[in-house]
């Protein structure tokens, strides 16, 4: 049994409306909401082998603030380019490419790919995976290149303003 986690990155600050998209901060609310979320997963008590992450500022932020809150190693995130703006085949593509010895994974990136992504997984969660907004599944396989093809089961999913 295997254990994805999926993460959409935090708020992020549209101050500046000249900024790159991919320079993008976290604004007050992302700097709140992220160390919030990963207190919530911590209480699961599960642990997190690995953290894979998109290179952009936001999503990089919001990885090392849920890994400080889970207790995770920030040295030892996975920063990966292609997790910028991807789509569902890519971030299929990042799970495949996982070292079987893992047992739980954690993906941090960027809608619409991921709400689509989630949503590919065990039929739909949401229609829009909120701002730090996290889907973790059971995968019921040893080998994450059979990913696609095992069973899966929704065991949470949360996101900030959800009061539950």
């Amino acid at each position: 049994m295997k254990t994805l986690i999926i993460v959409r990155h935090a708020k992020s600050d549209w101050t500046n409306p000249l900024q790159k998209d991919f320079d993008r901060t976290l604004n007050e609310r992302g700097l709140m909401n992220a160390p919030m979320m990963g207190k919530r997963l911590a209480s699961r008590k599960i642990n997190v082998d690995l953290i894979v992450s998109s290179t952009a500022i936001r999503a990089a932020q919001t990885a090392e603030l849920i890994a400080n809150a889970i207790y995770y190693d920030t040295k030892k995130i996975k920063w990966l380019n292609k997790l910028y703006h991807a789509s569902p085949a890519t971030i299929e593509s990042v799970i495949f490419e996982l070292d079987d010895n893992i047992s739980t994974a954690m993906i941090v990136c960027h809608n619409p790919g991921i709400t689509n992504f989630v949503n590919s997984i065990c039929g739909v969660v949401t229609d829009n995976m909120p701002t730090c907004g996290i889907a973790a599944f059971n995968i019921d396989t040893n080998y994450w290149h059979q990913f696609p093809t095992s069973k899966a089961a929704l065991l949470f999913f949360d996101f900030p303003k959800n009061n539950n």
